[in-house]
């Protein structure tokens, strides 16, 4: 949630479509760009409060939303908002609104830094309005081209041959009418399947098919990670509280997947801007057993043309992992694209 970062720094705006988004907003110093944070699940603007904290002293801008779903954003309960142009138009409000949580951008800057731990958004933005960024860093997953229909059974037995192991058997618990009731009924187990201090956690207990359900039957327990404090993980789970929606919200991102609802506009997207021709980063992390960091390469040299990657030594959560690691790899990674 974007307040908790700093209630000074987070505002609220509704789009035209009528959502109203909550975010962090800092101002960018005189010829510095903005920086978009964009999260992934289950998180929120509050995932990035290290990286906030840092660049904002270098002098870039910085947006950081709660994404449609989290924090102090609207969570809809229906599915078509949450698609994925729906989403990037409701951020990017180009010639609809001067309202959007770009709108600094539009008035200040030409150029902007998108960076997110997850890479359907932030793929998406980059084919729907690459116009308005100028370079583009992956989080632990990288990007992958539009695809159309989305086939999460290809997609794990795919990944069963290649890995020995299904990566996506998750979905079909979080595509499940209960899913989001376990979830968020279930704190403890929520927090220690998807902040784990082990990183295999999300091997054994969370990708494989029939895994996680298994986990919160059978009340999977955990350790807490050294790298989140017990103050940090009592917000988290405030955030995520049945008094602030629950996880059903950031849920509804998967089921809309699973529901097709993006197969149309990506099928409608030209092939050309299937590819990235920005200076684009992808970050892996060696501990992660999930978004496997080889698979990601691969899956992105034949769409980006200038493709810089670096590797840590941390689990999937970077931003809050390796946060001092990241900082030094992105912020040569801006200075040099600027």
């Amino acid at each position: 949630m974007a307040s908790y970062i700093d209630p000074n720094w987070t505002t609220s705006t509704r789009v035209s479509s009528g959502i109203t988004y909550n975010y962090a907003l800092i101002a960018a110093a005189e010829g510095k760009p903005y920086i978009l944070f964009l999260h992934g699940f289950p998180s929120s603007a509050y995932d990035w409060r290290h990286q906030v904290s840092f660049f904002s002293k270098t002098g870039y801008g910085i947006i950081a939303p709660d994404l449609l779903g989290y924090g102090g954003t609207d969570k809809p309960s229906e599915l078509k908002p949450y698609s994925l142009k729906s989403m990037s138009d409701d951020l990017d409000m180009t010639g609809k609104s001067s309202d959007g949580p770009l709108r600094p951008i539009q008035l200040q800057v030409r150029s902007v830094k998108l960076l997110r731990r997850g890479s359907i958004f932030l793929g998406r933005m980059a084919n729907y309005h690459p116009e308005r960024f100028s370079a583009y860093a992956f989080l632990s997953v990288g990007y992958y081209a539009p695809i159309g229909k989305f086939d999460v059974d290809e997609i794990n037995d795919e990944t069963e041959r290649t890995l020995g192991y299904c990566t996506f058997g998750y979905w079909h618990f979080f595509n499940a009418t209960d899913s989001a009731e376990i979830t968020t009924s279930n704190p403890a187990i929520s927090s220690a399947l998807f902040y784990p201090a082990d990183p295999n956690t999300l091997k054994d207990h969370f990708a494989p098919k029939g895994a996680i359900r298994k986990a919160y039957e059978n009340g999977f327990t955990g350790a807490r990670p050294a790298w989140l404090s017990e103050d940090e993980l009592a917000t988290h789970r405030k955030i995520f509280g049945a008094e602030n929606g629950g996880y059903g919200g950031g849920l509804n991102w998967y089921k809309a997947q699973m529901a097709n609802v993006n197969a149309a506009d990506e099928e409608a997207l030209p092939i050309e801007r299937h590819h990235i021709d920005k200076p684009t980063l992808l970050v892996t992390c060696e501990k992660d057993y999930v978004c496997v960091p080889w698979v990601q390469e691969e899956q992105m040299k034949p769409f980006v043309r200038e493709l810089e990657v670096e590797s840590l030594d941390c689990g999937h959560w970077v931003p809050l992992e390796a946060a001092d690691a990241l900082h030094k790899v992105l912020q040569d990674f801006f200075d040099k694209h600027l």
